[in-house]
């Protein structure tokens, strides 16, 4: 009896929260699917929501790789009389090959397709999570003279933004922002690992899953000290350097073979010789980077103080996740690496970018939230120059602002994020 209300309890949660998704649209609303090509080709998909009566205002919806065309929060949109564009990137469920240079012009052809092909008068960016990041990258370099643009990307390609259009946005709100997939990496990343080709060799003096150096199973609290904090995170960072430095080199071969295919020398070799050399200037080496559930502060709570509860992004079980199969980077190019995940190479930095965003700008973020802290947004907007920024935070909420922690209890954690989000957008973009 009791596990059945349980169950009926959380049927009706999931109903009025719109858990994950949905499965219908508000009376009146309609989607359309659209197919835009970028400047260099790509084609993206997205879903042109549009509410009962005509808006002028668009929120647009992004994220590296997951698909966004029914995000929980698109509904909250529409009911609110706001038309809604969710755009997915040519990398849709597929973050092997991403670099975020070439994000930036998937989102200018959504940008142009509202401004000129719809004329919406009023866009406003919504990134969740990684969409954040994404979003201020675009919008920093949007905002910047063209002249002065990234004219290439981390490993020295040419890639000029100055000649590329990019409509600016009216607003953005960032929800769950990270700080960046790069920042975000290398402060999860374990630095224990000393062969990159064997993901179970382990250095114990910085394993932060030792019993000797903190680590202690539930319910029992671990308790990492100072000394071995300030080692950790400087190992962490120095793999990261090295695989910067791995990515590089696998790079600058197949660069050496390309050079090697255009000189005109090569016609004097075998004909097996000149199969091989066109080979290798075509194939990518990819990266496998393990491990990469390991931030201390999944276990100890001291750490980035909030109201979460012991565990990782995916489970309560970060000593587990940290050697399975599956993990943030897990299989990457070496240019996905340098553009998306490594915390040296990788521009996508959000509060680096949050210093370009001259436009009103909302932060929300929850505070049971096991990867994303209280500190990271309040970064974000103190690097936001804009005087029109705001910062909410929601107590008990976790990444995906579901009711998460003893401060969770009994709390509809999206209706509050809702509330917040309709006000400020019906102050600033009134229906």
């Amino acid at each position: 009896m009791a596990q059945g209300a349980n169950q009926d309890q959380t049927d009706a949660y999931l109903k009025r929260t719109r858990y994950t998704t949905f499965s219908s649209l508000p009376t009146g609303c309609s989607g359309e699917l659209i197919s835009l090509f970028t400047s260099d080709g790509a084609e993206i998909r997205a879903m042109l929501y549009t509410p009962s009566r005509p808006s002028r205002t668009v929120v647009t919806f992004s994220h590296p790789r997951v698909d966004v065309q029914r995000h929980f929060q698109i509904v909250d949109f529409l009911e609110a009389g706001y038309a809604v564009f969710a755009h997915n990137s040519r990398w849709l469920n597929n973050d092997v090959a991403t670099t975020h240079e070439h994000l930036l012009l998937d989102v200018a052809a959504a940008m142009r397709y509202l401004r000129t092909d719809r004329e919406f008068e009023n866009v406003v960016l919504l990134g969740t999570s990684g969409g954040g990041s994404l979003y201020a990258f675009y919008q920093a370099q949007a905002g910047t003279a063209p002249a002065d643009r990234l004219r290439d990307l981390p490993w020295g390609d040419p890639l000029d933004l100055g000649a590329e259009d990019m409509p600016q946005a009216d607003a953005i709100i960032l929800t769950a922002a990270h700080t960046g997939q790069g920042k975000l990496l290398e402060r999860i990343i374990d630095p224990s690992v000393v062969d990159e080709d064997d993901p179970m060799a382990v250095d114990p003096r910085l394993d932060m899953y030792d019993p000797a150096n903190g680590f202690r199973e539930r319910p029992e609290q671990s308790r990492y000290s100072p000394e071995f904090l300030l080692s950790y995170r400087a190992a962490q960072h120095e793999r990261v350097r090295q695989l910067d430095t791995l990515a590089f080199a696998r790079i600058e071969e197949q660069r050496r073979f390309g050079a090697m295919q255009a000189d005109p020398a090569l016609g004097g070799t075998d004909g097996r010789g000149q199969i091989e050399v066109r080979r290798r200037a075509a194939g990518t080496r990819y990266m496998v980077v393990y491990r990469t559930t390991a931030n201390p502060a999944y276990l100890d709570l001291r750490l980035e103080p909030s109201d979460r509860v012991q565990g990782g992004i995916w489970s309560l079980q970060p000593e587990v996740d940290n050697f399975g199969e599956w993990g943030l980077a897990r299989l990457v190019t070496p240019r996905a690496w340098l553009s998306t995940w490594s915390g040296i190479s990788s521009r996508a930095s959000l509060v680096d970018n949050a210093a370009g965003l001259h436009l009103p700008t909302l932060v929300i973020t929850g505070t049971a939230d096991r990867d994303i802290y209280p500190s990271d947004s309040e970064a974000v907007y103190a690097a936001t120059p804009h005087p029109d920024k705001s910062l909410v935070m929601i107590a008990g909420a976790d990444h995906y602002l579901r009711p998460s922690g003893p401060k969770g209890e009994g709390k509809d954690t999206r209706a509050e994020s809702r509330e917040h989000t309709q006000k400020w957008m019906s102050e600033r973009f009134p229906v």
